[in-house]
């Protein structure tokens, strides 16, 4: 590489990342500051001893822990749901083995096989391609699927380019990492042995590099390969080309044609090397759970499940740019739907924090103010006509009336309850369970819990026997007053509620 052609990518990495990305750079091209030793590559830095950790014990605990970036495939909120290609399939997957699934964000994505060591997680879900560095440290399970590296470049500036209003909004709230934009070039890049002397950019730790350089060996002239760091990834790069901060960036395909779709003035190809998996790991001392994992993909991945999750994720260019565009995809935003002034304003009447409400209004109708249940119940917190009457609300379907019912009614709850429970956290799933199924078949789940050896304060014994009243040996019980209760509706009302809580309250603010 000549000086000059050195010079002129390192000005332009110096303009788009600043002095710390641009001190990588250099060290990447063996040009060193004095007092400095040779650079550790990333694949070299030694993990700690892994945790003691393994399936039986995740079993034990109840609950798989995921360490996942929050992106737009692998999890992410929109209009109040969790929801994610990796997310939707690790769900299942704790499901049939009766575990709760937590997910832990990451937000610095060469630290986490660290994470996953320490037990910070049980297992890493983040778009995976291997690396060779890597396979001596961490376990690998089956692919999830094959996808190929795609070079995303720029066909157009964005000012010249047809995109949508929310596309170019999108775009302009990008932060600027030039003065001016680079210019495009007039050629575009057609195939593989034409990126001979142009600079790529890559996020920290890319297993794209060692395609970058092994296409080099492969072409006349040199391919200058950036990595940068910090918060930076794969979808970050595709944005900036779009904009016209870089040049060039290297994706997964699939993921850089949903992109396609979204910014119009970008191109993914020419395809620049081979087919690979993309995986999730664990520990390297968790067979169990590899093994489980590993039984549980081949045995969904030709089914439905799979199918339907990768044509959601991967394939439905419609919902992606939806998605994409929507003032309620929560990360970006901190909106979950149109309703949170009202859901903040009421639940002050409550005590509550107002992530929760939102919580149970999407469970009862997810945000449709004109949502209505085969019983009749009807809005944004689904209320029954006479509940409706009995709380003074005139209009079913008018959101503010509706919610402002609904609290009335809650109140009403509660202070029913905290007589009788006086450990709130326990007193509020008595709450939440009343409200869906009615405080007679609560209480009667309270007595049979009592009746049968167990603690009628306690949600985890009455919400079992609250399971049981849909039998006829219980629901006929002296003891039982109101008879038959479908005790399953109730009782995940409850989990699924706070269990989606937990999501609100780490990119929604209180």
């Amino acid at each position: 590489m000549t000086i000059r052609r050195i010079l002129i990518a390192s000005l332009v990495v110096v303009l788009s990342f600043g002095l710390i990305s641009y001190v990588r750079y250099l060290k990447h091209h063996n040009v060193q500051f004095a007092d400095e030793g040779p650079v550790e590559a990333a694949g070299d830095m030694p993990l700690d001893p892994p945790l003691d950790r393994d399936l039986h014990a995740i079993q034990q605990g109840g609950t798989l822990t995921v360490l996942a970036p929050y992106n737009s495939t692998t999890y992410f909120l929109y209009r109040g749901e969790p929801m994610g290609y990796e997310y939707e399939l690790l769900k299942a997957f704790a499901r049939e083995h009766d575990l709760t699934l937590a997910i832990e964000v990451v937000k610095n994505q060469k630290s986490v096989f660290q994470r996953l060591n320490h037990g910070d997680g049980d297992l890493v879900a983040a778009r995976i391609v291997p690396k060779q560095e890597d396979e001596d440290k961490v376990s690998f399970t089956t692919p999830l699927y094959r996808t190929e590296p795609a070079l995303v470049q720029q066909k157009a500036p964005p000012d010249r380019a047809h995109l949508s209003e929310p596309v170019k909004k999108d775009i302009e709230s990008e932060p600027a990492d030039l003065n001016s934009p680079i210019e495009v070039q007039a050629r575009l890049i057609t195939k593989p042995s034409q990126l001979g002397g142009e600079t790529v950019i890559l996020p920290k730790g890319s297993a794209y590099r060692r395609t970058l350089i092994e296409l080099a060996d492969e072409i006349s002239g040199d391919i200058n390969v950036v990595e940068v760091g910090g918060k930076i990834d794969d979808e970050a790069l595709i944005n900036k080309v779009a904009k016209g901060d870089i040049e060039y960036t290297v994706a997964q395909d699939n993921l850089a044609e949903l992109k396609e779709a979204y910014f119009t003035n970008i191109k993914i190809r020419p395809i620049i090397g081979p087919s690979h998996r993309v995986v999730w790991a664990i520990r390297k001392n968790s067979p169990q759970l590899l093994k489980e994992l590993n039984h549980w993909i081949q045995e969904k991945k030709n089914g439905v499940l799979f199918e339907r999750m990768y044509k959601k994720y991967f394939i439905d260019r419609q919902g992606y740019k939806e998605r994409a565009a929507s003032e309620y995809l929560t990360h970006e935003t901190g909106k979950l739907c149109p309703y949170d002034p009202l859901l903040k304003q009421y639940s002050v009447e409550l005590s509550w924090d107002w992530r929760l409400l939102a919580s149970q209004a999407f469970q009862e109708s997810r945000f449709k103010p004109n949502a209505k249940s085969w019983a009749g119940a009807t809005g944004l917190l689904q209320l029954m006509p006479a509940t409706a009457g009995e709380f003074g609300v005139h209009n079913l379907n008018d959101p503010e009336d509706n919610v402002r019912g609904a609290v009335r009614f809650l109140k009403w709850l509660t202070a029913y309850w905290s007589k009788k429970i006086k450990d709130k956290g326990e007193s509020l799933k008595f709450i939440l369970a009343s409200y869906n199924c009615g405080a007679g078949h609560v209480e009667d789940a309270q007595r049979l819990a009592e009746k049968y050896g167990g603690s009628p304060e306690r949600w985890d014994d009455v919400s079992y026997w609250l399971l049981q009243e849909s039998k006829i040996q219980y629901s006929t019980d002296p003891v039982v007053k109101y008879g038959f209760c479908r005790g399953i509706e109730p009782v995940t009302y409850v989990s699924l509620i706070l269990e989606r809580l937990e999501h609100y309250r780490r990119f929604v603010a209180s």
